[in-house]
């Protein structure tokens, strides 16, 4: 399968260090809302790369659920594979990709859990199907379609079981670097790097 001529050319918008806001969770913001104003469906779905002692990369989608001004929060189940590798190596790398804006951000930072009040709350806000699934499925262990069937099952019939598991819960990446990419024709794009300087971001344009 030959792939070498496919290509699009980028040549919706322009980025410029000397526009961005001086605070890159203030730019995110702007970036999330304009993704969701042209019809990205899922904007806050986002591809997770997570690296544990076996030192390999592993990568994954999940949802972004709450983003304040210092860091970036998802929920999982602890004991996943995405779990395991964080309590080996608490460092994960981010990336949103927004194509009707023809745009990309890249994070990279280190990760802390979330409180468990905080989780409870949010698992009981979540759709019941969502609150039955998350609590019958062992993440990332190999299971028998017939068993997970039975687990769901078991649930669905004692409801009052359905509360938030011990080893489910939220996650926030406190970003050490954030990157705004800009499709620019010609592959000349822009890239705008915020780098944390102590309690300061610094700003700076890379080559494409």
């Amino acid at each position: 399968m030959n792939l070498s001529d496919w290509r699009k050319e980028y040549d919706k918008y322009k980025l410029s260090e000397n526009a961005v806001d001086s605070c890159p969770f203030v730019q995110f913001k702007k970036w999330f809302d304009e993704a969701h104003r042209e019809g990205v469906e899922e904007p806050n779905a986002m591809s997770i790369a997570t690296c544990g002692k076996d030192m390999m990369p592993e990568t994954r989608m999940v949802l972004l659920k709450e983003i304040d001004e210092q860091a970036f929060l998802f929920y999982t189940n602890y004991t996943s594979a995405k779990g395991t590798d964080l309590a080996e190596n608490p460092n994960a790398s981010l990336l949103f990709y927004w194509e009707k804006c023809q745009r990309q951000v890249r994070v990279k930072g280190t990760v802390t859990k979330g409180s468990r009040e905080k989780a409870v709350a949010y698992f009981s806000s979540r759709p019941e199907n969502s609150q039955f699934s998350a609590i019958a499925s062992p993440q990332s262990q190999e299971i028998e379609l017939d068993q997970l069937v039975k687990n769901l099952e078991q649930i669905i019939n004692n409801p009052t079981q359905a509360k938030c598991p011990e080893n489910w819960g939220g996650y926030y990446v406190h970003p050490l670097e954030i990157e705004f990419w800009q499709g620019q024709p010609g592959r000349l794009h822009d890239r705008i790097v915020y780098k944390k300087q102590g309690n300061n971001w610094i700003i700076k344009r890379l080559a494409p």
